[in-house]
């Protein structure tokens, strides 16, 4: 029986984002790719017209699957749905290989196009609001600027810790950062 056709666009998408969670989006080009995939570069061209559309479809499917993944915590208390949302930093640290896909894209912000720009900062605005909701049901009297305030911070530090942790080569910041996230926004 005859295998069927690779879906061609999702293996490019999964590499791409191997390669940009890795080296960062400006250090990786269509013919890497291509020689990853074991394509011709007009392949990747053909799905991806330019790099800017590559990472637009990046992380419009990165933020769709965090934003699930957040969705699907509801059912939890709250100090746990902290837990697991930490647990995808702690997580991406210990693999050593797998940070943040926004983060990546945000230190390399200024070389970006608008459009790709737009995608990087729609993603921390929905977890930033996620978070600040998760801060209000924790400390109901919060205001809701206060809770934004918290939930700005929290993404910092955890951002923050996820590239020392890199750069240090010392993935247990990020668990110390975890712990601290579930204080800052008034878990007990």
């Amino acid at each position: 029986m005859p295998q069927p056709a690779p879906d061609r666009r999702s293996d490019l998408l999964a590499h791409a984002g191997s390669l940009l969670r890795k080296r960062g989006f400006n250090a990786f080009s269509h013919r890497d790719l291509a020689t990853l995939v074991g394509v011709k570069s007009s392949s990747v061209h053909y799905h991806f017209p330019s790099k800017e559309a590559l990472g637009e479809a990046l992380m419009q499917g990165y933020r769709a699957d965090v934003l699930g993944f957040l969705a699907s915590l509801d059912g939890l208390p709250v100090p746990k749905r902290l837990d697991r949302f930490a647990g995808l930093f702690v997580d991406a640290a210990a693999s050593g290989d797998q940070w943040c896909m926004a983060g990546m894209l945000a230190s390399d912000f200024e070389t970006l196009g608008e459009p790709l720009q737009a995608e990087v900062r729609r993603f921390f605005t929905e977890v930033e609001g996620w978070l600040a909701a998760q801060a209000r049901l924790l400390q109901p009297k919060l205001r809701p600027a206060a809770a934004q305030g918290l939930a700005r911070t929290a993404m910092a530090m955890m951002e923050g810790a996820l590239l020392l942790a890199r750069s240090q080569g010392e993935p247990q910041r990020v668990a110390q950062a975890a712990q601290s996230l579930k204080r800052l926004l008034g878990a007990p």
